[in-house]
């Protein structure tokens, strides 16, 4: 068992290892980034700091008809990104994922409470996104 932030992304839910996240904060004012790929939704002045947000839904191919409300600070010091998200629902313990998935987005799945809780490979979002941005 370890900790996770649980998420929602239209219908489906995921979760983050609690490791990799710094806060949840609201999506706020976002400048645009002309030329940018689809799934950057801008950045943002967080405290100071200059904060790329992405769309984590389209990355994980989400269609959500919901406008993203919330950005979870996800990653290390050096490298990191704002992953806008429909909702977070809370802190909880998930066990180690024992369903696999087709996404390479995802470490695997749980079911946990009667759903079935992807588990988000931080490492990989955090490196296709740079890849994205080269």
């Amino acid at each position: 068992m370890s900790t996770h932030v649980r998420l929602r992304l239209g219908d489906e839910e995921y979760a983050l290892p609690v490791e990799w996240v710094s806060e949840v904060v609201d999506v706020g004012v976002l400048a645009p980034v002309p030329g940018a790929p689809a799934s950057v939704l801008g950045i943002r002045n967080l405290r100071g700091r200059i904060l790329p947000v992405f769309d984590l839904g389209a990355l994980l191919g989400v269609r959500s008809g919901n406008e993203r409300t919330r950005v979870v600070v996800a990653g290390e010091e050096h490298q990191s990104a704002g992953l806008a998200v429909d909702g977070v629902s809370d802190v909880c313990e998930l066990p180690e994922p024992d369903e696999e998935t087709q996404s390479p987005f995802l470490r695997g799945a749980v079911l946990a409470d009667g759903a079935l809780v992807g588990i988000v490979d931080v490492q990989r979002v955090l490196a296709a996104l740079e890849a994205e941005g080269d």
